[in-house]
């Protein structure tokens, strides 16, 4: 699981896969989040900036899956 909180309006998205994809023509970079896009910055160059853009703007915390949790007790 994958949570991502918005540091500027606290606005928080959870998902399970996150996606990075720059448009080498217009320079625009785009962050999906199960198919959902969640963040846009423009000027970058490849995937390490978004990235680097992205955790500027975002905390992301990533939870480990629990092996347990479908187990009944």
């Amino acid at each position: 699981m994958i949570t991502l909180e918005n540091i500027s309006s606290g606005e928080v998205f959870n998902g399970e896969e996150l996606e990075f994809f720059v448009d080498d023509d217009t320079l625009i970079g785009e962050v999906f989040l199960d198919g959902d896009l969640i963040f846009q910055s423009l000027d970058v160059l490849d995937d390490e900036q978004l990235e680097h853009a992205l955790k500027l703007e975002f905390k992301m915390v990533e939870e480990e899956r629990d092996i347990f949790s479908s187990f009944n007790y």
